[in-house]
């Protein structure tokens, strides 16, 4: 479906929503109008809720795709590589998705990341050590990969490390630190306010806001998340470090891709 087909549709269910919502408001003041009314009327609102989502996550596909057809750019695995190093620590696919259209407007699903780390498993397997760097995951305490964090081979092993619950809020805390926006809202302000409101439980803004109030939201949510990856690394760093010392007796493979269930029983 081309972009202006998806737009209209789009200016369709928005209106719709809208309508929708107006007549909801309307009734809910109106004690006759009955409870069963008013929670078909919701219903009705939610599925216009979610065909808006899927059609704007059709737009992101489809302009992301356009972008790369007309202007060609690196390898997606350098792509992801370079977020990475924008990042500084490993992340999960998830925010990598969301940070990756955010800063790029490039869609790539989180779905994509499983057979791009085989792929790079691969190429290391063939050619060890041929590339500067490969997109591997994160390592458990006990050596074993752990897949749900992605992480860069060029880091120190200390880094890759998830020791412990206190890494992964670690890990949560940097998504907001490395959204460092300016100026309007737009794709990386909506993001900062998305995950600081789930990470914190810092409401965003109201639409209403000032350019001045709601950059000093930013900078109280910088400070706090600041103060708070301090709090958390004065503690997990050392530990993190230890367990890299000792992950560091395994062979280069195991340091890279985690060593096997098997090979650790053994």
């Amino acid at each position: 479906m081309s972009v202006p087909v998806v737009r209209d549709e789009l200016v369709t269910t928005l209106e719709e929503s809208v309508r929708v919502a107006r007549q909801l408001a309307d009734d809910a003041r109106d004690d006759d109008v009955p409870v069963a009314e008013l929670v078909a009327q919701a219903t009705m609102l939610g599925r216009l809720d979610e065909r808006r989502e899927e059609l704007i996550d059709q737009l992101r596909r489809t302009a992301s795709a356009g972008m790369r057809a007309t202007q060609p750019g690196p390898p997606i695995r350098e792509v992801v590589l370079a977020a990475l190093d924008e990042l500084g620590w490993p992340q999960n696919a998830g925010f990598l998705e969301e940070y990756l259209w955010a800063k790029r407007q490039l869609q790539l699903d989180s779905r994509a990341f499983a057979p791009l780390r085989r792929d790079e498993r691969r190429a290391w397997q063939r050619t060890p050590g041929g590339r500067a760097a490969y997109i591997v995951p994160a390592l458990n305490p006990d050596g074993t990969a752990n897949p749900r964090w992605l992480s860069s081979s060029a880091w120190d092993l200390d880094r890759r490390v998830i020791a412990s619950p206190q890494t992964e809020r670690l890990l949560d805390l940097q998504k907001i630190a490395a959204l460092r926006v300016r100026g309007s809202r737009g794709p990386l302000g909506t993001l900062l306010e998305r995950y600081a409101q789930e990470i914190l439980e810092i409401d965003p803004p109201p639409s209403s806001a000032t350019a001045a109030q709601t950059a000093a939201w930013r900078a109280h949510v910088r400070a706090h998340t600041t103060a708070l990856i301090w709090q958390i690394r004065e503690r997990d760093d050392p530990h993190r470090q230890r367990v890299a010392r000792r992950l560091a007796r395994l062979p280069g493979h195991d340091q890279l891709w985690g060593q096997e269930w098997a090979q650790r029983q053994g």
